[in-house]
């Protein structure tokens, strides 16, 4: 089913109601609590990303200032409501404390960023791969992650 802007405006004004509707119910049902003021295109987009062909995820890329960070978040809140909760965001650097922020602030779901002091503290506390959470998504970098690949591939991610 292609949406069109109409359908796309009213899933957003449905979700923002907090209600649901019956071909996105599924998501609607996740955004009870978030703290978003959704505009069309960022449905779709989360939409998009649902119904990727590889069910393996998808890049969600786009002009600066329009919202990548609550369409992740869509799409993580499902994930998360879903229970899979092995989820990893890289960023650039100054972008993962904002990162980690909005999902507290706006979808109230827990995070860490990982960074060379987090890490080894982590290490030495006996968590033999920091990256392997229970109960927080995992951000980091995009060099942290190059640089800890192994521990990355170690990891069995939703």
């Amino acid at each position: 089913m292609k949406l069109t802007p109409y359908h796309s405006k009213y899933y957003a004004h449905e979700l923002t109601k907090r209600s649901a509707s019956d071909s996105i119910q599924k998501l609607a049902t996740t955004l009870v609590d978030a703290q978003v003021d959704l505009n069309p295109h960022q449905v779709e987009a989360a939409l998009f990303a649902f119904r990727s062909p590889l069910s393996m995820g998808a890049i969600l890329a786009d002009e600066v200032g329009l919202g990548k960070t609550i369409e992740a978040g869509l799409v993580i809140s499902q994930k998360w409501a879903e229970r899979k909760r092995k989820i990893l965001i890289i960023a650039p650097s100054s972008l993962r404390k904002q990162w980690s922020q909005e999902l507290a602030d706006k979808f109230f779901i827990p995070s860490i960023v990982l960074e060379a002091k987090a890490f080894n503290a982590q290490i030495k506390d006996g968590n033999l791969n920091p990256f392997d959470q229970k109960d927080s998504i995992v951000i980091c970098s995009f060099h942290f992650a190059r640089n800890k690949d192994s521990y990355i591939r170690a990891t069995n991610w939703d």
